[in-house]
């Protein structure tokens, strides 16, 4: 009798669901975006501490890169450290990551990156935040006095050498860089002597020149087959079209790809206009939030996933860096999914809410999906047709629950399943079978501040 009475609430929430509908959210295949390249993160300063420690290396890595036990990111942004001066101590900790020069030194990163490879990373960039410190003009890899140029220019050539260098090694090792960046946010004057990280600043001019040596150099090395240039991993992304336009479109520049960061910045479909026109493959390099321990972070991740991927429209999206500094766990001064003591590896490690939500996407779309459109700005469509799997990702942002008719109506479901992240104790938890889909369409009522993933297993697809 009980069964029969939940069975009967369910009907009439079912069927009262419909009646009172907030939004009906329409998916249609016969609209195709972009196929996702897949998504990543950064080898900074987490990689710099996490390489060093043994003893929760492959904990630390299943976390990021394993598609079971993690969030499966499959793409590396590799930092070539410059290293600062020997006598300087002002870099926040793991930031001081050490230079290539005058040897490759086997360091913590390159632990990091093998263990991530070990794990189905597949897609690797490297990147420069700054030249070594002996080739700048402050002497200084944290950035120029006064926010100023900071690359020497007796030294163009030399810094130019120095990071196709390290892409050689990698190659020589059976490691190819597909993109080598050899700048970071150069243009929005960060970067200062004695800061807390690397950084270096460039006018146009000296902007345009040290790609050009790069590209030179790529070429002189037998390299620019296998590695091309992205450029210019801008902070903003209306900087990024300004920066675009000051360095050009020159075949001779091996350019490749543009990266842009998004904590910044309007000018999304203008900058995805600008990457198809020139023929560039368009990446969200990076961007990052401040953590905390509500679904406050992790909303403000998947809304910026959902405006980067339906405006923008990068093939990949990366994280800035997964693992922070958050002792005793702090929260709101770090950017991490996880939080950690840098200083030890025995303190446990903080898995955040938004870890979750990033998972809530990483986990089911994957490599080689095309994202489709729908109509509704909070949630993100896309399929595998090979697979025949759908998947949408439901972000409601609301402070209170929200009625969904999500209408797959073109799709000839055969099964589904869902799972949600919350702050009521939700973490990626699979929800139970209680919804149907009648005539196309399922209804689903959505908590409050949450974030919930739907893979549908379908027969085939109705087109035009």
């Amino acid at each position: 009798m009980a069964g029969i009475k939940i069975r009967l609430l369910l009907t009439v929430s079912f069927f009262l669901s419909i009646a009172n509908a907030n939004r009906t959210v329409f998916i249609d295949p016969n609209d195709a975006w972009q196929v996702i390249e897949g998504w990543g993160t950064s080898l900074c300063w987490w990689a710099n501490v996490f390489g060093g420690f043994p003893d929760v290396r492959n904990q630390v890595a299943d976390l990021v890169f394993d598609l079971n036990k993690g969030l499966g990111l499959n793409i590396i942004r590799y930092n070539i450290g410059g290293g600062d001066n020997p006598s300087h101590h002002h870099m926040r900790i793991g930031a001081d990551v050490p230079g290539f020069w005058p040897s490759i030194i086997i360091g913590p990163l390159m632990q990091i990156k093998n263990a991530a490879k070990e794990r189905g990373a597949d897609i690797f960039e490297a990147f420069s935040n700054s030249p070594p410190y002996w080739m700048t003009n402050s002497g200084c890899s944290s950035g120029g006095q006064n926010f100023s140029d900071n690359l020497n220019f007796n030294y163009d050539d030399l810094h130019a050498d120095y990071l196709t260098e390290v892409v050689k090694w990698y190659k020589e090792q059976g490691l190819i860089f597909r993109t080598l960046d050899p700048v970071n946010e150069p243009t929005v004057r960060h970067w200062s002597d004695y800061g807390s990280q690397e950084g270096c600043s460039y006018s146009c001019d000296p902007l345009s020149n040290i790609i050009k040596k790069v590209a030179a150099y790529l070429d002189k090395k037998n390299l620019s087959e296998n590695t091309t240039i992205s450029i210019a991993d801008e902070s903003t992304i209306d900087q990024e079209i300004s920066t675009i336009g000051c360095i050009g479109n020159d075949p001779e520049l091996h350019i490749s790809q543009y990266n842009t960061h998004t904590y910044w910045g309007t000018q999304r479909t203008q900058l995805y206009d600008i990457s198809k026109q020139n023929g560039k493959r368009l990446w969200m390099s990076e961007v990052g939030f401040s953590s905390s321990k509500d679904m406050s972070s992790s909303l403000q991740l998947s809304e910026e996933i959902l405006n980067d991927m339906r405006n923008l429209k990068p093939v990949a999206w990366v994280y800035w860096q997964a693992i922070e500094h958050a002792p005793n766990g702090t929260y709101g001064n770090d950017y991490g999914l996880v939080g950690a003591d840098f200083s030890n590896s025995t303190t446990p490690l903080d898995i955040r809410l938004s870890f979750y939500g990033f998972a809530q996407y990483t986990k089911f779309i994957r490599p080689g999906y095309q994202i489709i459109s729908s109509n509704d700005n909070d949630t993100l469509a896309a399929y595998d047709a090979d697979n025949k799997t759908l998947v949408l990702v439901c972000t409601n942002n609301n402070n209170m629950s929200d009625i969904w008719n999500i209408d797959v109506f073109k799709f000839n479901i055969s099964s589904f399943i869902a799972f949600r992240t919350s702050n009521n104790n939700e973490t990626l938890t699979l929800l139970p079978n209680i919804w149907n889909i009648t005539d196309g369409i399922l209804t689903y009522l959505c908590p409050a501040y949450s974030i919930t993933t739907w893979v549908f297993f379908y027969y085939s697809v109705d087109r035009l």
